[in-house]
């Protein structure tokens, strides 16, 4: 009998198979037809998709999943008055705004489409780690702040995650796996 990991990611290796590979690097744009892009909860298999969709390592997008602690339809307040949405927990400071870069994307589907939600926050990701010059983690950890002392406190969770996630997944799927 397989455990609970060893189901999950069988199911991503058959799940990744029925899906056409996206550019990495085109910010996702919601397709209905898209079975990532459904109403409900993400799961590993379909982050581990999202990550590799965008070309982000698929431990350190776990780990951020593990750091931003999200859930499903969840929005959570910030102090500025901005709010966290979904899974990853990303900031509407970058929907809100005309020069944010999930100005077109629907609010409503970022925070209940968990899968679709992942795949935002690993083209993020993306976009965050092709950034010019600087550390691997001080970047990775751009994601949630590129604020100095925000962006340490953020590393210090953010990097034995990442660590422990790359050693599952290693036992458990097929993908890139990144320790910088």
């Amino acid at each position: 009998m397989r455990s609970g990991f060893a189901k999950a990611a069988a199911a991503a290796a058959a799940f990744a198979g029925l899906l056409a590979p996206l550019v990495a690097g085109a910010m996702p744009q919601l397709n209905e037809g898209d079975p990532l892009h459904r109403v409900g909860p993400a799961d590993i298999p379909c982050v581990i998709q999202a990550a590799l969709r965008q070309g982000v390592p698929a431990n350190v997008l776990l780990a951020v999943a593990s750091v931003e602690s999200g859930k499903n339809g969840q929005y959570v307040r910030n102090t500025n008055g901005t709010d966290d949405l979904g899974h990853f927990q990303l900031n509407t400071i970058h929907f809100d705004t005309q020069a944010g870069v999930f100005r077109r994307v629907n609010k409503i589907d970022a925070a209940w489409r968990g899968c679709y939600n992942a795949e935002l926050a690993a083209w993020f990701l993306r976009q965050r780690l092709d950034a010019p010059g600087g550390d691997y983690w001080v970047k990775a950890a751009n994601y949630h702040s590129a604020t100095a002392e925000y962006n340490s406190i953020y590393r210090r969770k953010l990097i034995p995650l990442a660590a422990r996630w790359g050693r599952w997944i290693q036992a458990n799927f097929p993908t890139t796996i990144s320790y910088n």
